[in-house]
Order: structure tokens, then C-alpha cells, then sequence
């Protein structure tokens, strides 16, 4: 529970007014709850034992008292009802805006974590989306109604058991020792319930993970007949995972009857000794009514507590899961004082560079090329020789191990991320296309691009081409990932968001390795277009894609392989 107190304090403190708020409307429940059984206790010892113990009529006093009294009890009903009311409506949306802040604070966090965070194996995409999801309302739950229940039970059973020590000290005293053994059973489980919810929280992710996976590669799936496969997959991790959940279910199950005993056993005890203190006059009998009231009041309240603990342990986990990613520092790092680039083309500069993604295990080493401003460099090199790590460095996805990355003659880490993605823009092998539009699929390039722009784009990209073929035309809506395209269509539109952004350094990826002759040749010309007056990088295998190249470099691997090494990381051979 204090990761989750300190997760959401930065975010909850925003609205404090609301909270304060509802803070003084729990105060007045704990208040109507405490004054409850007072009108009656009030009756019994000032209206009803006077008359029995007189053997006299009712009288005016008495039915005027008793009509106060009533009217109190209603009073004190309408009283908890306001309070109620609004402890629920300002814990609700002061709840509801403070997890929208944290959702859009843990998105904005994710998106700024560097490449290797998403695709590190232990942040899959499933996962994550269970986080945003479910480990984020876990905590919602806890502050809109948890947090409030907790507080009203906890404030009410405390001033209970005080108001009994004035009522008659040895019942408070036999209230007060009977609790802990309450509270302690129920911590107890608590504990237990966390540690198996963890689990099952832990499993949920991993099947949303697959879930995710094999949804998003349905065409691989069926394709080679791994339906049942992938169903046995999800079964087991499913199965694993309400394992899980069936025995947080039962240690609940199991604490909540115990609690209902133990607390019934106590409310038996207080009845005999209240019902003795009374019988030797040391209390009235409407003050043993009340110490009932107030001792139900209190294990009521402690059972209330109790049922929390499925709740608060989500919450608790929920916050870990959360804080697990807070954790996880931007290795990409803005300068301290960014240096500005220069307008106009740019060079691009590799300065003997080593990198790779694991320590002890470079991909490149020792590796320079000089691109000057406004060329047409092409790559080269066999599958695995690290030319697209190579080009990642660019826009400085992943920092070098040694030597420099030069854009426009100063170190990329020198220069603010944003004013250096700005110059850059990628086109990759696969056109990467938003459930969207085709016309917000091109105008992704550029936020504020006006229609002719984007139309122009769109026909030298060679977009015009094939879109009148389309129903919908540019309102054509493109599913997820782009299937509903073909692959040289799907790649004229990534090209023409290229060229709407105009950057002045262009990195493709095999942008036509995919694609067959017809449709090379049409992407070819919108690529040509694309590199006109830029300096672009491009990956290629094809001799169309590089035949306009003025220079190009070619990659091997090392032959030579260091102790600890597990990988031959590559150089470049010419250029």
C-alpha cells in the first residue's frame, strides 16, 4: 500500500480541494454513524425506564421527548445520507481525474523510453497494455471507493471503542483485546491474498501478451495451421492464471467466515458482561444498548475492512506493477544546453563507432563513413552485418558504446531529440500504417500540412495512382497494420508521409524488398523523387534501389572474435 500512496500522492495532491472535500464528508459519516444509537439509548434511559420504574401514564413531556428523539433519528439518517453523497461524488472525480493524470503520465513515460525497453521480452506489448489497463483501474477502485470505506471503518471503530472505555471501561477494554486477534487473522490473510494475487496478475499479463501476438499475427497462424497451437498456449496460461485467482478467492473465502465467528463470539461476550454491569446497576440499560450498538458497530466495521483486502491487494499490486515502469529511466537523455542544427541539407558522419545491445557483445566496432551533405548513399552487406542498427543511430534511437554519430558536423547527443527526429525520417522495409484514414495516413507526416500539400505527396509518391480504384478514395479507412492494402500500395503511402514531412536526411530500410517488379518501379520513382535534394541512407539488396546511388558502403562481419564475445559484430569495408 505505500507504492501505491506514493504513486498516486503526486498525482491525487492536484486535486486536493475536491479530496479535502470528501475527507470532511467521511468525517460526517463517522459522525452520524458514532450518533446513531444515541436517540435510543437517550429513550430507553429518559423516557421509557423513568415511566416503567414510576408505573405512570405516558405524558406530554414524555411524548414531546420522544418526538424529539425520532426526529433526531431521521435528522441523523438525512445527515448520513448528505455526507454519503458527497464523500462519494468528490472521491469519484477527484479519483477519476487524478488515474486519468497517471495513465496519460505512464503513457507519456513509455513513449519516452528508448527502443530497447520495448523490445526487451519482459515489457511485451500485452503486457503493457495490462498495466495501462488493468493495474491502473486496480488503483482507481482504491481511491473511489476503497479508500473511502477504509477511512470511514477505520475513523468509526476507532472512536467507538474510545465512547465504550466512557461507557463502561472493561467493556472497552474486552472490545479493544478482541479486535487485535480480528485484525491480526485478517492481516494474516492479507499477506497470503497478496502474494497469490500477485500471480495471478503476473499471468493475466502474459496471456494478454499472447493474446496480442497471435491475434496480431492471424495471417502467420493460419497460414501454417497453428490454430490449435496457439489455443493450447492461451489455455495453459489461462488455466495458470485462474489457478491463481480460485485460491485468492478461497483464502477470502476462508478469512470472512472466521472474522463473522470471531466477531460474533465477542458480541456474545459484551452482551454478558454488559447485561451483568447493568443487572449490578453499574450501567443503565440504555448504556447497554449502547455499548451493543457500538460493539457491532465496530466488528461491523472491521468486517468491512476485511472484505477490502481483495481490493486494496489488487491496488497494492497493481502500484508495484506500475512503479516497475516508473522505474525504468529514459536512457536517451536530452543535453543539459542543445545545440541548434544548422538549416538546410546535412551531412551524416559515423566516427568510429562500437555499439550493441548487450555488454560485452558489440554488433559494430571501430566503424566510420563519411555521408556529405545532400548524397545518395546506399548500404550494403549480408543479413545479420548490423546496417539497420547502424542506421538507428542516426536518430539516436540507441547511444554509441564509443566514437560518435555527426549530424550536420555536431554529435548527436549534443543536439535536443526532438529538433534532431525533426531532420530525420524513416521509411522501413515494412510500411508501419495507422488504423486510419489514408489521408490522415499521409498527413501523419506533417501535422499541420495543408490539402494541396498532402495532395502533392500523395502524387509523387504515386498514391494517385491506384486510389481511384479505391470506394472511399483517401477516406478509405486502412485496418490495423495496413492489411487491407497491397504491399507496393502500402509503401506509396509511407512514401508520400515521407514526402510530406520534407526532412533533409531520408534512411530507407529495403524499402522494396517486399514488392514485384511493377510495383518496384513505381515505388522506385516515388523514392527518387523522395531523395532529391536530401541526403539519404538506404539498405538495399536490390541493384534498382542503389543504381542512383553516388556512393556506397559495404558492411562484413569481424573475423577475428574476442573472448566473451557471442556475436561478430561488423565494419565497414568500403565506401
Amino acid at each position: 500500500m505505500i507504492t501505491a500512496i506514493r504513486l498516486l500522492f503526486p498525482f491525487a495532491a492536484r486535486y486536493w480541494r475536491g479530496l479535502t472535500l470528501a475527507l470532511i464528508a467521511m468525517g460526517g459519516e463517522i459522525l452520524t454513524a458514532v450518533l446513531a444509537p444515541i436517540p435510543i439509548q437517550r429513550a430507553i434511559d429518559q423516557v421509557i425506564r423513568p415511566i416503567l420504574a414510576s408505573r405512570r401514564h405516558v405524558g406530554r413531556h414524555e411524548v414531546l421527548m420522544l418526538a424529539g428523539l425520532a426526529l433526531l433519528v431521521v435528522v441523523i439518517a438525512l445527515l448520513d445520507a448528505g455526507f454519503t453523497y458527497l464523500d462519494l461524488r468528490h472521491t469519484t472525480r477527484s479519483a477519476q481525474q487524478a488515474i486519468t493524470d497517471l495513465r496519460r503520465a505512464l503513457f507519456a513515460h513509455m513513449q519516452r523510453l528508448s527502443l530497447a525497453f520495448h523490445h526487451d521480452a519482459e515489457t511485451r506489448l500485452g503486457d503493457l497494455q495490462v498495466r495501462l489497463g488493468t493495474d491502473v483501474q486496480a488503483l482507481q477502485d482504491l481511491v473511489a471507493t476503497t479508500l473511502s470505506s477504509f477511512i470511514t471503518n477505520t475513523g468509526a471503530a476507532i472512536v467507538m471503542i474510545a465512547l465504550l472505555f466512557q461507557v463502561a471501561r472493561p467493556i472497552g477494554l474486552v472490545v479493544l483485546l478482541g479486535a487485535l486477534p480480528v485484525v491480526l487473522l485478517a492481516g494474516h490473510y492479507r499477506i497470503r491474498i497478496k502474494q497469490v494475487s500477485r500471480e495471478a496478475r503476473k499471468r493475466e499479463g502474459k496471456v494478454s501478451a499472447i493474446i496480442s501476438e497471435t491475434l496480431g499475427a492471424a495471417r502467420l497462424v493460419q497460414a501454417y495451421g497453428r490454430e490449435a497451437e496457439a489455443s493450447d498456449r492461451m489455455h495453459r496460461e489461462s488455466e495458470a492464471g485462474l489457478q491463481a485467482a480460485l485460491h485468492a478467492g478461497e483464502l477470502q473465502a476462508r478469512v470472512q467466515p472466521l472474522v463473522e465467528l470471531a466477531s460474533s463470539l465477542l458480541t456474545g461476550l459484551v452482551l454478558v458482561l454488559a447485561a451483568t454491569l447493568a443487572i449490578e446497576r453499574v450501567i443503565t440499560v440504555g448504556q447497554l444498548t449502547l455499548a451493543i450498538a457500538y460493539t457491532r458497530g465496530t466488528l461491523g466495521a472491521l468486517r468491512q475492512l476485511a472484505k477490502l483486502s481483495t481490493t486494496t491487494q489488487k491496488a497494492a499490486i497493481g502500484a508495484e506493477r506500475l512503479d516497475e515502469i516508473f522505474d525504468r529511466a529514459p536512457v536517451i537523455h536530452d543535453p543539459v544546453r542543445p545545440r541548434p542544427l544548422p538549416a538546410g541539407p546535412l551531412s551524416v558522419v559515423f566516427e568510429r563507432v562500437t555499439f550493441g545491445y548487450k555488454p560485452d557483445n558489440p554488433v559494430l566496432i571501430d566503424l566510420s563513413w563519411t555521408i556529405p551533405a545532400g548524397a545518395c548513399a546506399a548500404l550494403v552487406g549480408p543479413t545479420g552485418a548490423g546496417k539497420t542498427t547502424l542506421l538507428s543511430l542516426v536518430p539516436r534511437f540507441y547511444d554509441v558504446w564509443a566514437g560518435r554519430v555527426l549530424v550536420g558536423g555536431i554529435d548527436v547527443r549534443e543536439l535536443a531529440l526532438a529538433d534532431l527526429r525533426a531532420r530525420v525520417t524513416l521509411v522501413l522495409q515494412e510500411s508501419l500504417l495507422l488504423r486510419d484514414t489514408i489521408w490522415n495516413n499521409i498527413a501523419y507526416g506533417r501535422s499541420k500540412a495543408t490539402r494541396r500539400q498532402i495532395l502533392a505527396a500523395a502524387e509523387a509518391a504515386g498514391v494517385t495512382s491506384f486510389i481511384d480504384s479505391l470506394d472511399d478514395g483517401f477516406d478509405t479507412m486502412v485496418s490495423e497494420r495496413g492489411t487491407t492494402l497491397s504491399g507496393g500500395q502500402k509503401q506509396c503511402i509511407a512514401i508520400a508521409r515521407a514526402l510530406l514531412r520534407d526532412t533533409p536526411i531520408v534512411i530507407m530500410d529495403e524499402p522494396t524488398s517486399n514488392l514485384d517488379q511493377e510495383t518496384e518501379q513505381l515505388v522506385v520513382r516515388g523514392l527518387r523523387r523522395l531523395m532529391q535534394g536530401r541526403t539519404s541512407i538506404t539498405i538495399a539488396h536490390r541493384p534498382s534501389t542503389i543504381q542512383h546511388a553516388t556512393m556506397v558502403g559495404a558492411m562484413e562481419e569481424v573475423a577475428e572474435v574476442q573472448p566473451g564475445w557471442n556475436v561478430r559484430p561488423s565494419r565497414l569495408i568500403a565506401a
